[in-house]
């Protein structure tokens, strides 16, 4: 009877130390079930942003479309992002209706095509900050103390276009803030120049037709923008733009697409269409162009014809060129001298009806020497104006520096 009650006890112990054992599987594999919900499945509580992040607080180059010095690369056949992918590769939809998204390589260096738009990757550091505020600044040093100094800085489109976190991040498609750019110049900025803020109104206005999808430049609206608020800090009141004529240039083909053409059908089927307005009223205004030693006097301020759909930027002012003089009806004799990139091509219309003459110089094309260049024509003040790309880059502030006419 002893041995029998050993067994049964020995049994129900072994039962004990079984179920034990039972219930601590069971309780690891439910740990391990709810650790795997956790790390794996999507939060939903988590909003995913749908615009490409522009606050890189570092200001790293992006390895995409620059190399140190901040130039476009004429090649990004071997360019591969960090897990050595090449990133040369289509990234656009298989499908004939999908959204088309991919880098292309051209004579601009390489174009990111989203959808029906051209946009050009924007990336600053520290040092491109610096560089460009540090042109501008001695260059104001060397004017009269007589002459008023401006600057203003335009944002480009790639700044307001919303593209979703997996596009761009499937591209390598990644940009620096222009707005914190803007600012980072803006404070560094010597006291001399009063820094005109655009940013901000045209931030306000993104819904509106800004920017052209097809071209690397702003539209006259843009501009006109621009135009109001340089007018609040240089202290006249602007022109209400209903007050103004207006005509249209139609199916415009900007640079993107002439770059990109043969293989952006996208683009070519969403061609542009740039509108322009008679600010000349009495057709008061005498425009003469310089450039590489001949005369123009054949052009106006707009409505110029043009050759072909390539140029039709060239409605503004009639070609590219090294210098411009406007002289206008306007009265009270005030003289402006711009130096700036295209972005003034079509901002300087909005201004002959508050300056008697405009004089817009082009870095790219000229090597004046500003400081005389702006006493000879008795200038009562002088404005810089670029777009961000422009500032950013290095060939750019190369040829601003040279306008103090001392050789680098």
């Amino acid at each position: 009877m002893k041995e029998e009650q050993k067994n049964i006890l020995k049994q129900k112990g072994a039962e004990e130390k079984k179920a034990i054992l039972i219930t601590i599987v069971v309780v690891l594999v439910i740990a391990l079930l709810i650790l795997a919900a956790v790390l794996f499945l999507p939060n939903e509580g988590e909003d995913t942003p749908d615009k490409f992040s522009t606050d890189q607080t570092d200001n790293t180059l992006s390895n995409v479309a620059y190399n140190s010095e901040d130039d476009v690369l004429g090649d990004i056949s071997s360019v591969t992002d960090e897990s050595g992918s090449d990133i040369s590769k289509d990234n656009s939809n298989s499908g004939s209706e999908e959204l088309v998204h991919r880098w292309v390589q051209n004579n601009l260096g390489i174009t990111y095509v989203y959808g029906d738009t051209g946009l050009e990757q924007f990336n600053a550091t520290a040092t491109t900050i610096e560089r460009y505020a540090d042109a501008i600044n001695e260059l104001a040093a060397t004017l009269p103390s007589s002459i008023k100094v401006y600057s203003m800085l335009a944002p480009t489109n790639v700044e307001f276009v919303e593209i979703p976190r997996a596009i761009y991040s499937s591209d390598d498609f990644f940009n620096s803030s222009q707005k914190s750019t803007i600012i980072g110049i803006n404070e560094k900025l010597s006291s001399r120049i009063t820094s005109v803020n655009i940013y901000d109104t045209l931030a306000a206005h993104t819904d509106e037709y800004l920017y052209f999808r097809t071209d690397i430049n702003w539209t006259s609206l843009a501009a006109y923008y621009a135009y109001c608020d340089f007018a609040a800090a240089a202290g006249f009141t602007p022109i209400n733009l209903s007050d103004y004529g207006k005509d249209s240039y139609t199916n415009y083909l900007g640079r993107f697409y002439w770059a990109t053409k043969d293989e952006t059908p996208a683009l070519s089927a969403n061609p542009d269409t740039i509108d322009y307005y008679f600010t000349d009223k009495n057709d008061a205004c005498k425009l003469t162009i310089r450039h590489k030693g001949v005369t123009y006097s054949n052009y106006s301020i707009v409505g110029n014809s043009v050759s072909s759909t390539a140029n039709g930027y060239n409605v503004f002012l009639g070609r590219e060129a090294e210098y411009y003089k406007i002289t206008t009806g306007a009265s009270g004799g005030k003289k402006l001298v711009i130096v700036s990139d295209t972005s003034a091509a079509a901002f300087v219309p909005y201004l002959v009806c508050h300056y008697s003459e405009i004089h817009y110089i082009n870095p790219n094309y000229c090597d004046y020497k500003l400081s005389e260049f702006a006493i000879q024509n008795n200038a009562d003040e002088v404005l810089f104006l670029s777009y961000a790309t422009s500032a950013n880059r290095k060939a750019y502030t190369t040829v601003l520096s040279s306008l103090k006419g001392i050789s680098e």
